[in-house]
């Protein structure tokens, strides 16, 4: 990419009002091919001239590029850029369109490609003239073809077209690129602002800065705020504020600008627009002129009123001047099918979940986009399914995936049960959930609009109205919160229409902070009698009103608000106080009604270790699946049962391992006595969340049995159609018998298979009983450098005393562990069991004084905020193997062994009395019959069904054999002559 190529993009982008521009553009540049065919009229609606002429300028292999000057103000928005493409694809399926608008200032490229189906993926470039942005010069650059890359015939091949148009418009390089810049900028304040002793305290504190400057510059993309003439208004701001610092060198930004922007411009505690008086004009001499915006995100907090902390202008110096002008910004966030390459409020999600402290430790990722929609759009045909019965599965089904109102019976009593939905996601992060859940319903409502016209409304209207209406979100991390009504606020006001937007809805009542998991069960709190009923109506009164609030009825509201729902929580009676969020107060109007129709969420990856201060409160919410071992998602299932209505919709992203692990057995029973399960799409390790190996999968289910048959998908990749869940699962799912799901036992996998797997469990025993138990783990040192060793090492020791041969053994890993033999190795273990007396050695006594502060366990009450460099706490001493191994006499027996990870049939037998690491298994027998069973094909096509994958166990995936699974393998009850046979063999 040179500058200057560069350079010609942009002259033939500023030169658009030409009518050879953007021919030259493609022709001269970018080297495509010349024009074909005529230009072709369109006939659309949508608020524009019926009439319309798409021009052709450049073909290159199956692909043309037309030219559309556009007939109104600003360009054409997603309905009219989706009605042009109907009216064209009969002439190209796929092609990219280059939209000149306000006499050639603006200018949209827009590639069309169909997905399969109705479904057709609209990618968006804009360029505006005079914009320092470069995302899309820089973008279309990848365009360019160089004469090399023709054949002799003066053509390229067509994946090449393909694989340069999908380059060019890729949001995610734009995303990511955008992200490292944000990234630099972020941590060079967080050096460079001072008065904050605390780490994370100065962390959080620069987020709630730079989000606030973010949302200042989304607004400022919507034309409401200016600084003079100028609407680029913080760079205005910022060079205003340049001129006066070389008069005052002590001029401070922050303090002479943006804190008067934020606390006295866009929020005031009496809702006044202060910049509008004018009084001697010297507020808008210092901010210019700005709208009040009310919201909890511009209200001042004690760190802003907190003087010692410095916010020195380097501090903000590139963020102004560089990364915000740099790119491309959208006040609209796409959805998978309409996407602007640009950043948008999306963005905002994407970095708090990456940056704020912790949030990765905490177990929070970030769902990609197109499984967000996949999952509401789930949600929202079982919900639609249940409210109108006599709609057909094709017609809801084509509605919510292709909105295609066509095959409906009844529109307008479909509007009304898309108005009563309440969807609700309890670990709501940044708000992904959320706003996937507005955008779904938005699009169906419009949807209903131009098929029925069945809603008359503005789309600022509908969206307020599924906001106030149909989303609830929790999370325990206060930014968190904070960022997804930042983003509801920003959906909100990208769709004003209108010079002066007006205040921002108050959402405390909608998004809240609370720990989801640990307040009572929520259903304790539904069929409310008469005089609750009628608190909680006016409770949902006051709440409607406070949404609108401002000023000293914001304040007076909030105060009504928290008697009344005191009134409601003392009606209740519980015998307990609460701790946590107390959902049927909470949230009281939705549980009076029988709780949510769809619970949809990602929650938080938290392994059982770090939660063992809260178990005890677990066990007593959620004693139908608790267990001590299992993971902090486990209870946000029970949790979302415990929420919805019944025939209501449970929309999960989790990992898999739930399925198959022990703990994961009492979950198991629960959802298959209380669900339907509809849908399972297993991505086992592929990389979902690029930041963490998760083994993610999808979960579909209905609240209430039915007796359905499951649809399963194990997704072998992520290949195209992928990130298309629903493509996916239409070319790979495979219905299951409805006895796939029961009880505790859960068979997944293609129906062969399944039956197979039935049959082999109805003709053995399980190995667990058949050996009766005696299946162990190897040895678990705690520290490996001393106590395994090497022979030169081993030689040296017992040189040194001969008795150390007594403790020295030969040792084996996983790895060392084959099919039917173990590979030799230069191992060996100083296996100083528990109650050895060290004395009696006093070479390996040496040895391993060398490590003692490695290998010194843990005091029980060391303080948690102090570091430890030994082992993990114990009553073993510091010269003992870290593992009470009681069974120790095992490992000087014949046995049979295997690895914890494999990606084939790994049993073998040791006649060697070896001992193993804590990645082997023991099983104490000599039973060759066995051996030979648990190496045959069948054990591992029984194994690859039922134990936790890495991979794909078809394509050299690995399995996890644990204790738990290798327990229910099959052993089939042979007669005595096949057994010994077998043994012989």
């Amino acid at each position: 990419m040179t500058d200057t190529l560069l350079s010609s993009i942009q002259r033939h982008l500023d030169n658009a009002a030409q009518p050879t521009s953007l021919r030259d553009l493609f022709a001269q540049t970018l080297n495509w091919g010349r024009p074909q065919g005529s230009g072709q009229q369109l006939r659309i609606g949508g608020g524009v001239s019926s009439l319309l002429i798409a021009q052709p300028v450049a073909q290159l292999g199956a692909i043309p590029v037309f030219r559309i000057d556009w007939p109104a103000p600003k360009g054409p928005n997603v309905l009219q850029r989706r009605a042009v493409y109907q009216a064209l694809s009969p002439v190209a399926v796929e092609h990219l369109i280059c939209y000149v608008s306000e006499g050639g200032r603006q200018v949209a490229f827009v590639w069309a490609r169909n997905r399969g189906g109705k479904r057709v993926e609209m990618r968006t470039l804009p360029y505006e003239q005079g914009s320092s942005a470069r995302t899309t010069i820089e973008r279309l650059a990848a365009l360019a073809f160089q004469f090399d890359e023709f054949d002799h015939f003066g053509a390229v091949a067509p994946t090449r077209v393909l694989e340069r148009l999908n380059m060019a418009f890729d949001v995610e390089a734009v995303t990511k690129q955008f992200f490292a810049t944000y990234r630099h900028c972020f941590e060079q304040a967080e050096a460079l602002i001072s008065g904050i002793d605390d780490l994370n305290a100065g962390r959080l504190f620069v987020q709630k800065l730079f989000n606030r400057l973010m949302f200042v510059l989304f607004l400022e993309r919507k034309g409401w705020l200016r600084y003079g003439d100028r609407r680029d208004y913080l760079r205005a701001l910022w060079e205003a504020h340049l001129r006066e610092r070389i008069d005052d060198p002590t001029a401070n930004f922050y303090v002479s600008r943006l804190k008067l922007l934020f606390f006295a411009g866009l929020n005031t505690p009496n809702a006044i627009n202060v910049v509008a008086i004018r009084r001697n004009h010297v507020l808008e001499e210092r901010i210019g002129s700005v709208p009040y915006l009310n919201g909890g995100l511009f209200e001042e907090d004690d760190d802003d009123r907190n003087d010692a902390i410095l916010v020195p202008d380097a501090a903000l110096e590139e963020l102004l001047t560089d990364l915000f002008y740099r790119f491309n910004f959208t006040v609209s966030e796409s959805t998978p099918f309409d996407i602007e390459v640009a950043v948008d409020p999306e963005m905002l999600g994407k970095v708090f979940e990456e940056l704020v402290t912790g949030r990765h430790e905490s177990g929070s990722y970030y769902t990609p986009r197109p499984i967000v929609a996949f999952m509401c759009r789930e949600g929202l045909k079982g919900y639609l399914q249940s409210q109108l019965p006599h709609e057909t599965a094709s017609a809801i089904t084509s509605f919510v995936d292709d909105r295609d109102a066509d095959e409906l019976l009844d529109p307008e009593q479909l509007l009304a049960a898309l108005k009563r939905v309440r969807s609700c996601d309890p670990a709501c992060g940044s708000g992904a959930y959320l706003l996937g859940m507005l955008q779904e319903l938005l699009a169906l409502r419009v949807g209903l609009f131009a098929a029925r016209r069945v809603d008359p409304v503005t789309t600022y209207q509908r969206k307020l109205e599924i906001i106030q209406h149909s989303i609830y979100g929790v999370d325990l991390d206060p930014f968190a919160v904070n960022i997804a009504r930042l983003r509801l606020w920003l959906s909100l006001v990208v769709d004003y229409e209108g010079d002066t937007p007006p205040p921002l809805p108050n959402l405390d009542y909608k998004v809240e902070v609370g720990n989801s998991l640990t307040a009572p069960d929520p259903s304790g709190g539904l069929q409310p009698d008469m005089f609750r009923q009628q608190k909680i109506d006016e409770l949902f009164e006051l709440k409607e009103r406070y949404l609108r609030a401002h000023g000293g009825e914001k304040l007076s509201l909030r105060a009504q608000v928290e008697a009344k729902e005191q009134e409601i929580a003392t009606s209740i009676q519980r015998k307990e106080g609460i701790d946590g969020f107390d959902w049927a107060v909470k949230f009281a109007e939705v549980f009076a009604a029988g709780g949510f129709d769809i619970v949809v969420a990602n929650p938080p990856y938290v392994r059982q270790e770090l939660i063992t201060a809260i178990k005890p409160t677990l066990k007593t919410i959620y004693p139908e699946v608790y267990t001590g071992v299992a993971d902090l998602y486990v209870y946000f299932y029970a949790r979302a049962l415990q929420s919805l209505r019944d025939g209501g919709m449970l929309c999960f992203i989790t990992p898999n391992k739930w399925f198959r692990a022990n703990y994961g057995a009492r979950l198991r029973e629960h959802i298959a006595s209380r669900t339907s399960v509809l849908s399972i799409t297993d991505f086992g390790e592929l990389p979902v969340f690029q930041s963490a190996a998760t083994f993610p999968m999808i979960f579909i289910a209905k609240k209430g049995t039915s007796g359905s048959s499951p649809l399963f998908t194990q997704v072998k990749d992520l290949a195209p159609p992928y990130p298309d869940v629903q493509a996916i699962i239409s070319e790979r799912g495979e219905q299951l018998p409805t006895s796939a799901i029961r009880g505790a036992n859960w068979l997944l996998g293609d129906l062969s298979k399944t039956h197979i797997i039935e049959q082999m469990k109805k003709s053995g025993y399980p190995l667990g009983d058949y050996v009766g138990k005696n299946i162990y783990r190897g040895i678990l040192t705690g520290f490996n450098e001393a106590f395994v060793i090497d022979n030169q090492t081993r030689i040296a020791l017992i040189s040194s005393d001969p008795k150390s041969s007594e403790i020295i053994k030969p040792l084996a890993i996983g790895d060392d562990v084959r099919k039917w033999h173990i590979r030799e190795n230069d191992r060996w273990l100083i296996f100083t069991r528990r109650g050895v007396d060290i004395s009696r050695y006093p070479a390996i006594h040496r040895h391993l004084a060398q490590c003692r502060e490695d290998l010194e366990p843990k005091p029980r009450n060391w303080p948690s905020s102090k570091e430890w460099k030994g082992r993990k706490p114990g009553s073993y001493k510091w010269y003992e193997i870290q593992d009470e191994v009681a069974y120790y006499l095992v490992f000087e027996q014949p046995k049979i062994v295997f690895p914890d990870i494999a990606k084939e049939s790994r049993f073998t037998f040791d006649t060697e009395c070896k001992y193993f690491g804590n990645t082997v298994y023991l099983i104490a027998t000599g039973d060759l019959f066995l051996l030979a069973v648990l190496n045959t094909s069948i054990i591992w096509q029984f194994a690859s069904q039922q134990m936790t994958v890495l991979g794909d166990a078809e394509k050299g995936g690995r399995l996890r054999f644990f204790r738990q699974f290798v327990e229910q393998l099959p052993i089939p009850n042979a007669p005595a002559d096949e057994r010994a046979a077998l043994a012989t063999l």
